[in-house]
């Protein structure tokens, strides 16, 4: 075991020593994976009161915010390379090496994508961009254009929306119980491991 030394010179010794065995069994039963030495937080306060500060409500909200987001399990809308949503393909000989999206969005192939690279781009998105791109990219790979039946001129196109979801007070204080239950269940499982 490490020891820890306070700002008064007091050594502070773990209460657990967590070992590779122990981590594994934790791991697969909470997916937690911690191997080392175990100090209590109150210890560790004492010693770098510097490395802690309360969490203001804006800070705790913003975390319920990231972890609410991370729970859905449904995406929000239709993704940008839909295969009905392609605006051109690009050819060389009869071989497909890009794929242009209505939104801009580019697949290719390696070989494609390492000849391109580097590009310096203009500032278009939708149509515009993808027109652009392939273009562009007919030009440098000595392909040709071939426009989809699925493209859309750029008044047509309407961009995702990439608004971050909007939760009322209610659904952030319940993020916050349930992560802190879930730490409480976690700290429960790790002591008993």
């Amino acid at each position: 075991m490490n020891n820890i030394t306070d700002r008064q010179g007091h050594v502070l010794t773990p209460y657990a020593h967590v070992t590779k065995a122990v981590s594994e069994r934790s791991t697969a039963s909470s997916g937690i994976s911690f191997e080392g030495d175990v100090y209590s937080f109150a210890d560790l306060m004492k010693a770098h009161p510097e490395a802690v500060r309360k969490a203001t409500s804006a800070e705790v909200d913003d975390v319920a915010r990231i972890w609410l987001q991370q729970q859905e399990t449904a995406p929000h809308g239709r993704s940008d390379n839909e295969p009905d949503d392609v605006y051109a393909t690009v050819k060389v000989g009869n071989q497909v090496v890009a794929k242009l999206y209505n939104g801009g969005i580019a697949e290719m192939s390696g070989a494609a994508a390492s000849a391109v690279s580097g590009l310096e781009e203009p500032s278009l998105a939708g149509p515009a961009l993808a027109q652009w791109r392939a273009e562009t990219y007919a030009r440098l790979l000595g392909g040709k254009v071939e426009i989809a039946d699925t493209a859309k001129t750029q008044s047509e196109w309407t961009p995702r929306s990439g608004a971050t979801p909007q939760y009322t007070r209610a659904e952030l204080d319940a993020a916050i119980a349930a992560m802190q239950k879930a730490v409480a269940q976690s700290a429960t499982v790790d002591r008993n491991a």
